[in-house]
């Protein structure tokens, strides 16, 4: 007899999977609460690695379906997403994916829009990381350093080590400024240094 399970996964904790498993029970995929595997963990670890998909997997036994929302709930680069649809359809499961044209992914139709939007995945997911880092090179390159702003000044710097050399403690000082005493002993040290 066939089961059918849902992987849902999120990335944070401020997020839910319950639109994943509404997706799933509107394509008509009404899957036991037993059966349901949600996992908040990163879409860039491979999904061998993440505990409750590789708990999932070992259940899995041939015949059993695997519905999943989205390709990238699988993964988020092609080689991981091929890597674990090859282990899932050498363990003779079945696996749907409710957002692609062709829903199953390891028929042979299914198999190559299943490529084909990982493909695209990956494509986007590199642009968006050489974009970043265009961006952050551009940054450089006008002298804009990435990370907060300071928080004081070199002169106010200086006015906060001489008041502490004066005898202020850093706690008072935190107060006043409104910040921590850490970040008041950091920016005394700071002008120490310069």
């Amino acid at each position: 007899m066939s089961r059918t399970f849902l992987y849902s996964r999120v990335s944070t904790q401020d997020q839910d999977t319950m639109n994943q498993q509404l997706a799933a029970r509107q394509a008509g995929y009404d899957v036991e609460p037993r059966r349901v595997h949600a996992e908040t963990i990163s879409g860039t670890v491979p999904a061998m690695e993440r505990p409750v998909f590789r708990k999932l997997f070992e259940k899995l036994e041939a015949g059993d379906t695997l519905v999943v929302a989205k390709l990238d709930r699988l993964g988020r680069n092609a080689a991981d997403v091929d890597s674990t649809v090859t282990n899932l359809r050498a363990a003779g499961v079945r696996v749907v994916v409710l957002d692609l044209p062709v829903q199953e992914v390891t028929s042979a139709a299914g198999d190559l829009v299943r490529r084909m939007f990982a493909a695209f995945a990956q494509f986007e997911r590199d642009l968006i990381v050489e974009r970043t880092h265009a961006g952050l090179e551009r940054a450089r390159a006008s002298g804009r350093i990435g990370g907060r702003p300071e928080r004081f000044t070199l002169e106010e710097k200086r006015a906060i080590k001489a008041r502490l050399d004066a005898g202020a403690t850093a706690r008072g000082l935190a107060k006043e400024y409104g910040t921590t005493h850490v970040t008041i002993m950091k920016a005394a040290k700071e002008a120490s240094a310069e």
